[in-house]
């Protein structure tokens, strides 16, 4: 079985960008920043041009978990009660992306010596090269998409790029080294970062600020883990009737209610 997603459609619509823009700052607002770092925001995020390899492992029953999600505060035989239909189904996918997506964000590098904010530098950070091999869960019932990202796939390449790799290759799916990280999900990422006005058109600029950088690749690793890895997941409400975007464990987030459609195009991802 295979079909083809247009990810240059994905890419091209500014209300997806704009979305998932939107999410990131919400997220990074809520985040305690450290002493050194001011107003961190979210400037820019483009999908990029390149998409994902994705390859159908087993196609099967949405889980029960799915169906408990969309009944929550229903009772049965209550209107809207929703009931295991022919048209659910399940796919379990492995993804594996090595693209050019990435994420500009701006902010302040605070110094704190000899006195509290004595000096702040404005900063610029370009958030590249974002590496991922996963298996992954997508589930469609009551017009609605379920994702939920289980595990990450062994991938030579993503592993030699992550010079203190968090996972221990064990055949073909990895295992944490440390209980609490059971799952990575970015595998590799590059910061480019830039203090002072050298973006702007004047003054130095210092390039891979260590702890910054560090900090943002494990608030990402962070804010994945809570909203996608299983047992949390994004909920696409694709009814046009319920503008929420859910994920189990998370607050919900207003949505676009929009439908994502796909049709046939030159940046095309198969799936066979």
């Amino acid at each position: 079985m295979s079909f083809n997603i247009n990810w240059s459609e994905i890419g091209s619509d500014a209300s997806i960008s704009e979305a998932v823009k939107d999410h990131l700052s919400s997220y990074l607002q809520n985040v305690s920043l450290p002493s050194f770092v001011n107003n961190l925001k979210i400037t820019d995020f483009s999908f990029g041009a390149i998409a994902p390899t994705i390859i159908l492992k087993e196609i099967t029953d949405p889980l029960p978990d799915f169906y408990e999600s969309v009944n929550e505060g229903l009772v049965e035989g209550d209107e809207g009660w929703t009931i295991p239909s022919p048209s659910d189904t399940q796919f379990l996918i492995e993804v594996e992306y090595k693209g050019d997506l990435f994420v500009t964000m701006s902010g302040e590098l605070v110094l704190n010596y000899p006195s509290q904010e004595f000096i702040k530098l404005p900063i610029k950070l370009a958030v590249t090269n974002i590496g991922f091999h996963s298996l992954c869960l997508v589930a469609y019932l009551a017009k609605q998409i379920f994702v939920s990202i289980l595990c990450d796939v062994s991938d030579p390449i993503l592993d030699e790029q992550n010079s203190e790799p968090l996972l221990d290759p064990n055949g073909t799916f990895m295992a944490p080294k440390k209980p609490f990280e059971r799952i990575s999900i970015i595998r590799s990422m590059n910061i480019d970062t830039e203090i002072g006005q050298q973006y702007q058109g004047e003054g130095s600029t210092l390039k891979n600020v260590g702890k910054l950088e560090q900090f943002l690749l494990e608030k990402f690793k962070d804010l994945l883990r809570k909203e996608i890895a299983w047992p949390s997941w994004i909920n696409l409400d694709l009814s046009g009737d319920n503008n929420e975007e859910e994920s189990i464990g998370g607050e919900e987030e207003e949505g676009t209610g929009d439908e994502i459609q796909s049709d046939g195009g030159s940046d095309e991802t198969s799936i066979s």
